[in-house]
């Protein structure tokens, strides 16, 4: 019986053994498919990053699809006064600015090409490298363009919807900020598509778009109407820019949101307006896409109610207008503000004054523009 059982054992052993040679010797004899010759060729190029500090480096990697052998990869940059680059790819930062890297190879004859824009910074720290790449409450920061960023996809604050009672009570938490809304009825809910600008705090400047909606209702619009942040479906295709007047007058770019899918486009940069009420001193500028022209038209009317101008083109429009393109409406916002004059609190060069006190029933600060403040700070300290 035992003698059966080893034996079993040891022909087991046996066709294992051959199986793995066969499988392994076929593996090695058998050659890579062939290219086909009709294969297109592409050059797929890929950074570690998108920004760099100036003395730090970051690597590059190119490669070329459909061929049987890599090609030599040969690196370039636009400016190296501003970054360099080396044979293998490895990025140096040099000086504050924008420069585009590019790898190119030489493929039957055919040159390839692949660009990618490197934004070198004066410097990084451990925090801001970690907010490039993960959100904080919430907010993350951008090297790009540096400033911070709510990462609307997945906030806290969608869970809190938005109404004018926020606004009413901004200024005692330190928000002196302009704004703009339109309200509208479409597919059976009511919607708000907001936008503000002006001074978030001691130490922020920024903009913001946002769009709520809600069940339809007769019951009109008051200052304690809360709408929903909107389920993804309804979400909107957006990009927005935010312009700073200098000291000689000229607008100049602070950040641009990137076009894509918001229910709250933001951005803050470091520093204080010079005045904080009208936030005048900002131009909002940006383009939301809505579900069809319908819609478009909704809102493109609510602009006009509030007193922005028709443009015929949307490759001009100018200061406080708009232009609607198809299910396309961009704007140009700056003047024009529903913000009432009753900020309790002034800030003036960094310093808060108390100015004169309302109601006590304004004392009570919404939860959510609370934490969105404490947030902002946060990540403007560390």
């Amino acid at each position: 019986m035992k003698k059966t059982v080893l034996k079993a054992i040891s022909v087991f052993f046996v066709l294992i053994f051959a199986f793995s040679y066969v499988a392994v010797a076929h593996a090695v004899a058998t050659p890579t498919d062939p290219v086909p010759e009709d294969a297109t060729h592409a050059l797929v190029l890929e950074s570690e990053g998108l920004t760099v500090a100036i003395g730090r480096t970051i690597k590059m990697t190119a490669k070329v699809t459909n061929v049987a052998q890599q090609p030599r990869i040969v690196w370039s940059t636009s400016d190296s006064s501003v970054a360099t680059v080396n044979e293998d790819g490895v990025v140096r930062g040099i000086e504050p600015g924008n420069a585009t890297i590019t790898a190119s190879a030489t493929v039957d004859g055919e040159t390839l090409r692949g660009d990618f824009v490197i934004n070198v910074t004066k410097n990084s720290n451990f925090v801001r490298d970690l907010l490039e790449k993960q959100q904080i409450l919430s907010y993350q920061y951008s090297y790009i363009d540096d400033y911070y960023y709510t990462n609307d996809k997945e906030s806290w604050q969608y869970n809190f919807g938005f109404g004018k009672i926020y606004d009413i009570a901004s200024p005692y938490i330190l928000l002196e900020y302009d704004y703009i809304r339109v309200f509208f009825t479409y597919e059976n809910k009511d919607w708000m598509l907001q936008m503000w600008k002006g001074q978030y705090g001691l130490i922020f400047y920024g903009g913001e778009i946002g769009i709520y909606n809600r069940e339809h209702s007769e019951d009109g619009v008051n200052d304690w109407t809360m709408y929903n942040c909107p389920a993804e479906e309804d979400w909107l295709m957006m990009e927005m820019s935010l312009y700073h007047q200098d000291l000689q007058g000229n607008y100049v770019r602070e950040f641009t949101r990137e076009y894509d899918k918001y229910w709250w486009c933001t951005g803050f940069k470091n520093g204080h307006l010079r005045e904080q009420e009208p936030a005048d001193e900002l131009r909002l500028v940006g383009r939301i896409t809505f579900k069809d022209e319908k819609m478009a038209q909704i809102v493109a009317d609510g602009l006009k109610e509030c007193r922005l101008k028709e443009s015929k083109r949307n490759d001009s429009v100018g200061v406080d207008q708009y232009c609607m393109d198809g299910k396309d409406v961009y704007f140009c916002w700056q003047n024009i503000s529903e913000a009432e004059s009753t900020m309790a609190i002034k800030v003036v060069g960094g310093t808060v004054s108390a100015m004169w006190l309302m109601p006590l029933w304004i004392y009570i600060i919404p939860f959510v523009g609370a934490f969105s403040l404490l947030a902002l700070l946060v990540s403007a300290v560390l």
